[in-house]
């Protein structure tokens, strides 16, 4: 079909055809090698708690984050971690949502909603299937509670927080586009380490987050990314 159709066009477009597959085609191959990295690493991580294998380490960077950080932190980290729950993340979603549209920004409205309530769905699932139980090495006066494995706040936070700087670095232009990519990644990377520092999470339960959102956000951002793409060049060839 695809022959067919560029055996129609004329020779520029054609040519804009040419460079619209191969776009899609380098965007699809990264995206396939990176969903089987994550699937591969997240697998290994899974293995190990399940196998009790990661409870030193997991007790020892929880003991250690707990000794060397300040008291002080506690303020700053509840106001951080509080931005990976649902009730914040839902209404901050839906205002994005409809700021988008009346930008006419419908795909990225679409790719975010999709983005994060794939993100909420995995987290509740593979919570359901590990079940495994919050650590209760110190008390921080912070309680959290379901399970523990993987940390739903560090899959939401990719999943949303991800997305959304993906989006608008991707739009962005010049430094700009690098200073909402190094913002975005901060964010997500402090949302993770809040719940450590607050003892409601493993360091492998974070990273698990961290991985399996990836999967989910990869797949969506490649859609992305190849449509904006594709819109760009028939907008050049026009």
């Amino acid at each position: 079909m695809l022959g067919k159709l560029r055996e129609a066009l004329p020779g520029s477009s054609s040519a804009l055809f040419g460079r619209m597959t191969l776009a899609a085609a380098v965007w699809l191959a990264a995206g396939l090698g990176l969903s089987a990295f994550v699937i591969w690493a997240f697998a290994g991580i899974a293995e190990e708690v399940v196998e009790g294998d990661t409870r030193r380490f997991d007790r020892a960077v929880l003991l250690w984050i707990h000794t060397h950080f300040p008291g002080w932190l506690e303020g700053p980290m509840r106001a951080v971690t509080a931005l990976g729950y649902y009730r914040v993340v839902v209404p901050l979603l839906a205002v994005c949502v409809a700021v988008f549209f009346l930008k006419g920004w419908r795909l990225s409205a679409v790719l975010l909603a999709v983005s994060t309530a794939g993100g909420m769905f995995l987290t509740t699932v593979l919570k359901a299937v590990f079940q495994r139980a919050r650590p209760e090495l110190f008390q921080s006066g912070y309680e959290a509670g379901f399970y523990s494995f993987p940390s739903g706040h560090a899959t939401v936070a990719v999943g949303f927080y991800g997305m959304l700087t993906l989006i608008l670095a991707y739009r962005a232009r010049g430094a700009l586009r690098w200073l909402v990519a190094a913002l975005g990644a901060a964010l997500v990377v402090l949302i993770g380490f809040s719940r450590l520092y607050l003892g409601v999470h493993y360091p492998t339960d974070v990273l698990a987050g961290y991985l399996s959102a990836p999967l989910w956000v990869v797949c969506v951002g490649i859609l992305y990314v190849v449509w904006l793409s594709v819109r760009g060049l028939r907008g050049k060839g026009g």
